[in-house]
């Protein structure tokens, strides 16, 4: 299996921590995480990545924000080939905003590893313990 270098932005440390672990121990992902939009595009810049998994709603520069920037503003260049939004947000105008900036799917929280297993098109499941260590987190 190979490792997809993946940026996962939360604002919710816990959060964070969980998917992080999981991703790096389940799948040998390599995973750098951000508390926030600003500091997840700073990690886009500075290495790009596999997969962008995204909160919505943050404090600062929120999701929208980093949709707009990935679509018209000046990191479009940045893009990943995956980008997965994790939210609560799961009415008909907020789908068709988040269809209109191209996200490749929608994870409504609460989620599953399975269901994240799924739209990161990841394979089968390691053994906890047979992982490699995370990366260093923004």
């Amino acid at each position: 299996m190979s490792s997809l270098n993946v940026i996962l932005v939360d604002d919710e440390e816990f959060l964070r921590d969980v998917i992080e672990e999981g991703l790096v121990e389940l799948f040998g992902c390599t995973v750098r995480s951000a508390p926030d939009g600003a500091t997840g595009l700073k990690c886009l810049r500075e290495g790009g990545a596999d997969v962008l998994l995204l909160d919505l709603l943050m404090p600062g520069l929120n999701g929208f924000d980093v949709l707009e920037q990935l679509q018209t503003g000046e990191d479009t260049a940045n893009r990943p080939g995956i980008v997965v939004v994790m939210s609560g947000l799961t009415d008909r105008s907020t789908m068709q905003t988040l269809r209109n900036f191209g996200v490749d799917a929608i994870l409504p929280k609460p989620f599953s590893f399975k269901e994240l297993r799924a739209v990161m098109r990841l394979g089968e499941p390691r053994e906890y313990g047979e992982g490699r260590l995370a990366t260093q987190s923004a």
